[in-house]
């Protein structure tokens, strides 16, 4: 399932790139950037908290859905209270922004329904609708954008199909186990709201190192020239979050274990990985040549660059990983706090480190500012679960 998801966004931003041109492909990174850093918060992790509740078969299971789908529509509302001024503050756009939050929330809800499964251990259903939904979603995609429609109408669509999988997962869930309330319950929206500020925490720190660098990006650069570094920062994407997918499988492994031995060797384990990573940016360096003529031949000479710059980024693979790798052990072992702070204190530094290397006007300047909050990161989450863990 991730792989298809991952394929068919890297299909999706070749045709919108060789379609609408960089400037508008900047336009639609940053602001999907940043709705995913507002969506998560948010959403407050409340496909991850009812999946949890109803594992444990907690009373009142059925009542989960109906008011986890009012907290996450409520807070939406209070979202969009605030996204006109930070729209304003990062310099995007509004109604693409706006639009891209909607679909981040009709997500949620779509994995807040498929929670029933997978708390079951049924991961088959939820995998099987959410393939189907990027298989046709990357169909109608292709369709609209060939056909001449705007990039809005193009997000539109990715809302509608959105929207429409949530109301298919829903029905999904047999009639024994759906209690669907039009009114919600206080208490149960208020242990759903308090468990989600804590599991949303982590969440929000993955988000932050995924997301952040489009997003100061696009406060920085403009045009054609910050299409091709998010085209270049979005690759780097791709593959690490091909690879982070398979450490989820960490998470019940490291909640489980006590001995302070083993998690240790478990982690130096994940060092050496770590360090077997760099091949990859290793091998794309050294092919960069040829990987170059294939992107412009894709994607046209205005983005002649990006097999440089990426070859370049590409080197913050390792680091992004080991930053993954410290915020699941740190969820684990219920350091999510202190891992969230450190994380948002890096992203702050990450931010001085943008405008300094900017204003001065240092060579690559971008490449650099991407390169170094990642390298701030990671010394940061492993110095914050150092010091929590001992």
């Amino acid at each position: 399932m991730q792989f298809t998801l991952l394929v068919v966004n890297f299909f999706l931003i070749t045709i919108i790139s060789r379609e609408y041109g960089a400037e508008t492909y900047g336009e639609y990174a940053s602001s999907k950037s940043l709705s995913v850093l507002i969506g998560t918060a948010t959403v407050l992790s409340l496909a991850l908290v009812v999946t949890k509740f109803l594992a444990k078969n907690k009373e009142n299971s059925k009542l989960m859905f109906s008011n986890s789908y009012y907290l996450i529509i409520r807070n939406f509302f209070v979202a969009l209270i605030i996204l006109f001024p930070l729209t304003f503050l990062f310099q995007r756009d509004f109604s693409m922004t706006a639009l891209f939050l909607l679909g981040f929330v009709f997500n949620e809800m779509i994995h807040v329904a498929l929670a029933y499964f997978q708390a079951r251990g049924d991961f088959v259903t939820s995998s099987k609708q959410i393939f189907v939904r990027t298989l046709l979603y990357g169909i109608g995609a292709w369709i609209i954008v060939f056909q001449g429609f705007s990039i809005i109408v193009l997000i539109t669509f990715q809302v509608f199909m959105l929207f429409s999988f949530f109301i298919y997962a829903h029905i999904s869930i047999p009639k024994s186990d759906k209690l669907f309330e039009t009114r919600p319950t206080k208490p149960i929206t208020e242990n759903l709201q308090n468990s989600g500020k804590k599991m949303v925490l982590t969440t929000f720190s993955s988000a932050l190192i995924s997301e952040l660098d489009i997003v100061l990006l696009g406060l920085f650069y403009f045009g054609p020239a910050l299409g091709v570094l998010a085209w270049s920062r979005r690759i780097l994407e791709i593959i690490f979050q091909l690879i982070a997918a398979s450490l989820d499988i960490l998470f019940p492994e490291l909640s489980r274990l006590n001995d302070k031995n083993e998690i240790q060797n478990i982690r130096r384990k994940l060092r050496n990985v770590c360090l077997l990573i760099f091949i990859i940016p290793i091998i794309f360096y050294l092919s960069k040549n040829i990987v170059g003529n294939i992107i412009v031949s894709l994607l046209g000479d205005t983005f002649s660059e990006v097999a440089i710059q990426t070859s370049m980024i590409l080197f913050c693979l390792p680091l992004m990983i080991w930053s993954r790798i410290n915020i699941i052990f740190s969820r684990a072992l219920g350091f999510e706090i202190n891992i969230t702070k450190i994380i948002i204190a890096g992203s702050l530094l990450s931010y001085f480190i943008y405008f300094l290397f900017h204003s001065f006007n240092v060579s690559n300047p971008a490449i650099l500012s991407i390169i170094v909050s990642q390298i701030i990161i990671s010394f940061l989450t492993s110095y914050s679960f150092r010091s929590s863990y001992a």
